[in-house]
């Protein structure tokens, strides 16, 4: 039995009620075909009337996104294909397996150097450890190293090269030079020492391991005989001085020319006089006048001696003054009053170290 489809309303046929029945074109054909044109016909009119605006897709909204297979760009307005996500994948891929190749690197590193590390740490762990790792340093060469051991810093290994010689031992002294190898020794280095190499046992002008020897066999001086404060070695015994030195001595004479002031300048001593002792005499035409007078030290002003013999005359002085001593001699100067002046007389100096 014929029957319309729901939307269109086209005629169709039932195989089994109307197969005996003759096609009609028209029914079957024609008018189905109208229909569906006009049904066209309407869509199109529907759609040309329709305005729909899509939008290009962002982070907040769906819409038009163009495709891309950049794996190194920034841009948030397109999107990844299938070959783009591909790249970015293996070279994840090949990343992390790098990462687990370098992981067993630093493993196999750590526990070289008596660091305790796994494969199954994390990298935080290992950063850790390698933190804890004291890097070599210094400055150390062969030359600072023992023979037979290594060291290093951070310019490598360090192979010494120092000699062990073994225990350091005892040296003793005899008339040949010894000689201890240079290198390390594993105890101290004993020179024998003897209790007999004193000054006194060794020959004077002889030097033993720096001791300069003071016996002498020849030698009669005793204390008596050097000066207090010196010493000296006698028979390998040293004696000390007990002598007290007698001072220098130096003396002269000077005559005053009738002169009133008569100047000393004595500048020949072999020494530097501290004592002075002036002696005046004089007698003539009947007038005497004689005395001494002893200066310790420089003395500005000193009446030496005076004295009148003439009834009812003045009594005469002659003075010496302005003493200066010094290193050589020394200076002073010798005056008469009255009529001492009037005479000359005969000065005698004595200067005393």
């Amino acid at each position: 039995m014929a029957e319309n489809t729901p939307n269109l309303g086209l005629l169709k046929k039932d195989p089994l009620a109307d197969g005996n029945e003759t096609f009609n074109i028209e029914t079957m054909l024609n008018d189905n075909w109208d229909k569906i044109d006009e049904a066209v016909g309407q869509v199109r009119e529907e759609l040309a009337n329709v305005n729909v605006d899509i939008p290009d897709a962002s982070l907040r909204e769906k819409g038009i996104v163009q495709l891309s297979n950049a794996t190194n760009g920034t841009r948030e307005d397109v999107a990844a294909t299938e070959k783009a996500v591909k790249a970015a994948y293996d070279e994840a891929l090949a990343g992390k397996q790098l990462g687990v190749e370098q992981k067993a690197n630093v493993v196999a590193a750590l526990n070289s150097i008596g660091v305790a590390a796994s494969a199954s740490e994390t990298w935080s762990q290992l950063v850790a450890k390698m933190a804890g790792v004291i890097r070599a340093t210094g400055n150390a060469t062969p030359g600072d190293v023992l023979a037979g051991k290594i060291a290093s810093n951070q310019y490598g290994e360090i192979i010494g090269e120092i000699p062990v010689r073994g225990e350091g031992g005892t040296v003793v002294i005899g008339t040949r030079d010894i000689v201890k190898l240079s290198g390390y020794y594993s105890s101290d280095i004993v020179i024998k020492g003897d209790q007999n190499k004193i000054p006194n046992n060794i020959k004077y002008g002889i030097k033993i391991d720096g001791v300069e020897g003071t016996f002498t066999s020849d030698a009669t001086a005793s204390s008596t005989d050097l000066i207090t404060g010196k010493s000296a070695y006698v028979k390998g015994h040293k004696i000390v001085g007990t002598l007290v030195p007698k001072s220098k001595q130096a003396s002269g004479t000077v005559t005053t020319e009738y002169s009133k002031v008569f100047n000393f300048n004595i500048s020949n001593l072999n020494f530097t006089p501290s004592k002075l002792i002036f002696t005046v005499n004089n007698s003539s035409f009947g007038y005497q006048i004689g005395g001494s007078v002893f200066i310790d030290g420089n003395n500005p002003h000193v009446n030496l001696c005076g004295g009148g013999i003439q009834p009812g005359e003045v009594m005469e002085y002659f003075v010496v003054s302005n003493v200066s001593m010094f290193n050589g001699g020394f200076t002073a100067t010798a005056s008469a009053t009255g009529r001492a002046m009037d005479y000359r007389f005969t000065i005698t100096w004595t200067a005393i170290e």
